[in-house]
């Protein structure tokens, strides 16, 4: 019972985990972008004031949400606390308007408007900032065109974006957001230039959570400093936190594999389509699960949080892709028709395949745009490479359309006894390929189908009667004699209730044999071949009780009547 219950167990498990990783773990990111106003970003000017309002105050909100939590008992921020992160969170997500992010991959989309935002703050406090009034605004933009700005002596630059959904608004360039890691590193030692000595960046960098640190941060700022040194951007205890999140995902991953093995063999449908996936739904969750942790517990960041992400999110890709296709396998072995091995239950296989594959090129092509992957050069080589495969496959093809038109047409259907050439059998399984034939010799004849479908196939099952023909030898040797025999034959068939009467013929065999013969030909009134057997063998068998009987009659002696002296040739 145990064993029957393990797989259905680690399904619900498996669901459980995807829904809270996904939807109840995951906070707003960005205060849900999608419904805020849009950013002030008219012009070079009002688009960098607009951002350095919108991070400064989204920065002391959550220094101060910070202080307060810390300074409150209990592990859980009351809603005062939340209330001044949900704003910060707004504001943030206004400021992250202001920066040009479609060259950003979807996957890295969320987390980088919140770190952009937070390492373009922390340059432009660095900076020596020009006179607002030098910077165009809109009189200057009214009076012309103004391309863009640059912050003097920098790269940093605000550009008028000319296509795509805000087109008009002036941004800071995809440039300058894709070298705002660069641009930190080196002006991260300046001081600010209100003297102040809060890093946002750092603080957010450096500890776990989002936005605002757990309770327990206060065990990580107790760690030794060497703990807290930053290697590649990350602290030594967010590699430490890494590895362990690896370390688990991966003992899970194996604690799951146990369990299916556990709950294996099982001779249930439901039980063998659900273990079919628990492998490939436990590889997806366990990468998620690393995703989730390192971005939204440990919360790495730069291109350490980019290539864990990435890595993760292409796992659970192609993991979804391989329990597709092993659910899709299973779906189709485990379907039966009723006569399982014909055309239809092939083709039934075939589209729960196709079907199969076609959801996982889709999720494919899909995960691959999630990613950032160009897909127009992939379509182009999927293009070249389909043609090559076609040309390749070109036999294959045309024994599958062959084996479409034995759908079709349907001139044998499998338990169906056939002639096709000069070869006679019972047809054993028409496939997508080629069709088995069990020869009369019990030898399989495997016919590709682009072949089969191309012979004249006589279908021997289809008959609505079967032909019975013997040849017998007769007695006699004058005429009379010979049409009294033929007489006698026809009468003894005649009252067989098997054999259709307007079909019985008999007639002398032409030839210059030393003993004259009859051909007997007749239709059994059956269209079941094993009907025919037994109905052919009493035939036989009471012909041969009358070849018997014309033995006897002609060795009797003269004067006796003849009853019809045959031999069964």
């Amino acid at each position: 019972m145990l064993r029957d219950a393990a797989i259905p167990f680690a399904c619900i498990l498996l669901i459980g985990l995807f829904i809270t990783i996904q939807f109840l773990a995951k906070p707003l990111v960005l205060g849900n972008i999608g419904l805020l106003s849009s950013a002030e970003t008219t012009s070079p000017r009002s688009t960098l004031e607009g951002f350095r309002a919108n991070v400064t105050r989204a920065s002391s909100l959550l220094i101060e949400a910070y202080r307060q939590n810390v300074s409150e008992p209990g592990f859980i921020p009351n809603a005062a606390v939340k209330e001044k992160v949900r704003e910060a969170d707004v504001l943030l997500a206004r400021a992250a308007r202001a920066l040009d992010l479609r060259n950003v991959p979807p996957i890295e989309l969320e987390h980088h408007r919140l770190e952009a935002s937070l390492l373009l703050k922390e340059i432009l406090d660095r900076l020596p900032l020009p006179d607002p009034v030098s910077i165009p605004g809109n009189e200057e933009v009214a009076k012309g065109a103004v391309p863009g700005w640059s912050i003097p002596g920098t790269e940093i630059r605000i550009v008028r974006i000319s296509d795509g959904v805000q087109a008009g608004e002036y941004l800071f360039s995809s440039e300058t957001v894709q070298r705002l890691d660069e641009f930190y590193r080196l002006i991260r030692d300046q001081p600010n230039a209100d003297s102040s000595s809060e890093d946002i960046y750092d603080f957010f960098s450096q500890s776990p959570g989002y936005l605002l640190p757990p309770k327990w941060y206060n065990l990580i700022e107790a760690l030794p400093g060497s703990l807290r040194t930053s290697v590649q951007g990350q602290a030594v205890w967010q590699w430490i936190a890494l590895v362990l999140t690896l370390f688990v995902a991966i003992l899970g991953t194996l604690g799951f594999r146990r369990l299916l093995q556990f709950g294996e063999p099982t001779s249930n449908t439901t039980g063998s389509l659900l273990a079919s996936i628990v492998m490939p739904a436990t590889v997806a969750v366990a990468a998620l699960f690393v995703v989730y942790m390192a971005d939204y517990q440990i919360n790495l960041t730069g291109q350490v949080n980019n290539a864990v992400e990435e890595i993760g999110e292409a796992t659970a890709y192609l993991a979804a892709m391989w329990g597709i296709l092993r659910f899709s396998n299973a779906f189709a072995g485990e379907l039966t028709l009723s006569r399982s091995e014909s055309i239809d239950a092939h083709l039934a296989r075939a589209a729960i395949r196709i079907a199969g594959i076609a959801i996982a090129l889709t999720l494919l092509i899909y995960g691959a745009s999630y990613l950032g992957i160009p897909l127009a050069g992939l379509l182009a080589g999927l293009g070249v490479g389909g043609l090559a495969v076609a040309l390749a496959a070109k036999p294959t093809l045309e024994n599958f359309i062959g084996g479409l038109i034995l759908y079709a047409d349907r001139p044998v259907r499998v338990g169906d006894l056939c002639r096709f050439g000069d070869l006679e059998g019972r047809v054993k399984e028409i496939g997508l390929r080629s069709t088995r034939i069990r020869g009369l010799d019990r030898s399989l004849i495997t016919i590709p189908n682009a072949t089969f479908v191309n012979m004249n196939i006589i279908n021997l099952t289809n008959r609505d009667r079967m032909p019975y023909h013997r040849v017998v030898a007769l007695n006699s040797s004058d005429s009379a004699d010979i049409r009294r025999e033929i007489e006698g034959l026809a009468t003894f068939f005649a009252g067989h209730p098997k054999i259709e009467q307007d079909s019985l013929q008999i007639r002398l065999r032409e030839g210059h044999e030393e003993k004259p013969k009859a051909e007997i030909s007749a239709l059994i009134l059956t269209s079941k071949w094993e009907e025919f057997l037994q109905i052919q063998q009493d035939v036989d068998l009471m012909l041969r009780d009358a070849v018997v009987a014309g033995d006897k009659e002609h060795d009797a002696p003269a004067g006796r009547d003849h009853v019809f002296p045959l031999k069964e040739v």
